[in-house]
């Protein structure tokens, strides 16, 4: 199998991340950080901004994350068997256009007045679909733009463009929409879809060997293959729970503002900006990480400081300490790309390239569970309230992370330097299909 070529060594890219000097992963994160930022607009501010107000209603918020949360977890799997019996770049670079366009007649019917609730759920679903497809693709072209070696670092790096701009693209649409309009924050997002799906159609790939057959054999020999090697299960179940509990805290930040800690949105903004500044800090700190380094205790201890940071904080907010508050999210920032970054990492430097779409559309499965998250948490948050709901959370978090560092030797003694004899056996023929 062809590698990718070494990075050349100039007086400039000496001070790059290694996996930033290949000039290939360099365009394609100067893209990908283009195409983040639009997403972040639109996703996280511009569509429900939109949706609020033509309705003035917080449940239609909620069936927003639901049209884009449903398809994306319905299709995730088959998104990643097509990544892996097709050129995944093509998929990525149809995904992103697609998205531009839907968002492109999106924004023509805002401008021309006829916009109606109906008409952002229908382009929610659409967008949801093809997230479906994007994502197991795109988590097939990075690792087969540098060498093997580098894949931890190029992970990281990925990492870096999505915790730096899940504050700075919501903040950047909230400007664009003040000073201009929705349909321009709109126009903004679609041009930037645009560009990643034009850079990513012309990158050039280290050659992968296309795998065939029937799609409902293939789907089963990735469950297979996840099943019989416990450091991916394991990861994938921290990520679940990281979802579906651990993330509470973002969806009741409303609430922890005006019911908790009785603050505005500027408030709000800089709590939030204190966990993205954390997560960008263990982004780095797993980027850093030496072969001796144990990795495997890392991920694991990061969890478990993650939900108990979340305890903290919860109690801070309860008492209205709103600096104290502050800080420990900076905390969970932290400790949460310590075990989510290092995971994935993990999972990408392990897996072989003819399952990695498939794989990492079942990674992928678990993140689209964050809207169900976003419901369990409103309903403790409702009965009890939003301390309650995020500290209930953070304690299944700690739980499940404490019981995989008892029981789970594989995970817990992995250290940066994964053994040649591990990576082997992951690399290994393919459990094979239910028959």
């Amino acid at each position: 199998m062809e590698r990718a070529a070494t990075p050349a060594l100039n007086p400039i890219t000496r001070l790059l991340p290694i996996s930033m000097r290949y000039g290939q992963f360099r365009y394609y994160w100067l893209a990908l950080l283009t195409g983040v930022t639009g997403h972040q607009m639109l996703l996280n501010f511009t569509m429900g901004w939109l949706m609020f107000d033509l309705t003035g209603e917080e449940r239609d918020l909620a069936y927003l994350g639901i049209a884009i949360a449903v398809p994306a977890l319905a299709l995730n799997l088959l998104g990643g068997v097509l990544a892996d019996r097709f050129e995944p770049k093509v998929l990525v670079a149809a995904s992103q256009s697609t998205s531009a366009t839907v968002v492109v007649l999106l924004a023509v019917l805002v401008m021309l007045g006829r916009v109606e609730p109906a008409h952002v759920l229908i382009a929610a679903v659409l967008i949801g679909t093809v997230q479906a497809f994007d994502q197991p693709s795109r988590s097939s072209i990075f690792p087969r733009l540098v060498q093997r070696e580098h894949i931890v670092n190029a992970v990281a790096m990925e990492s870096l463009v999505w915790n730096g701009v899940r504050v700075l693209g919501p903040t950047l649409a909230g400007l664009v929409i003040d000073q201009f309009s929705i349909q321009t924050s709109m126009l903004c997002s679609a041009a930037t879809f645009y560009v990643l799906a034009a850079v990513v159609a012309l990158l050039r790939l280290r050659d992968r060997a296309p795998s065939a057959g029937n799609v409902g054999r293939q789907i089963r020999e990735g469950f297979n293959y996840v099943r019989s090697h416990s450091v991916f299960s394991l990861v994938m179940l921290l990520t679940f729970c990281n979802s579906l509990f651990g993330m509470a805290y973002v969806h009741l930040m409303p609430s922890f503002a005006k019911e908790v800690l009785e603050v505005g949105a500027d408030k709000v903004g800089y709590l939030l900006g204190a966990s993205g500044v954390g997560a960008i800090i263990g982004t780095v700190i797993i980027a850093k990480l030496k072969s001796h380094h144990p990795k495997g205790m890392i991920i694991l201890s990061g969890a478990i400081v993650y939900g108990v940071a979340l305890i903290l904080f919860s109690l801070a907010a309860w008492q209205q300490h709103y600096w104290i508050s502050m800080s420990m999210l900076l905390v969970v920032g932290i400790s949460n790309s310590l075990y989510l970054t290092g995971g994935i990492s993990l999972l990408q430097h392990l897996v072989p390239d003819r399952l990695r779409g498939r794989v990492m559309g079942m990674y992928g499965m678990t993140w689209s569970l964050a809207p169900l998250g976003m419901s369990q948490a409103g309903f403790v948050a409702q009965y009890t309230n939003a301390s309650v709901a995020v500290a209930a959370g953070a304690v299944v978090v700690i739980l499940v992370a404490g019981l995989i560092l008892i029981y789970a030797r594989e995970l817990r003694s992995i250290r940066g330097g994964i053994p040649e004899s591990l990576r082997l056996a992951y690399q290994g023929a393919p459990a094979q299909a239910d028959s």
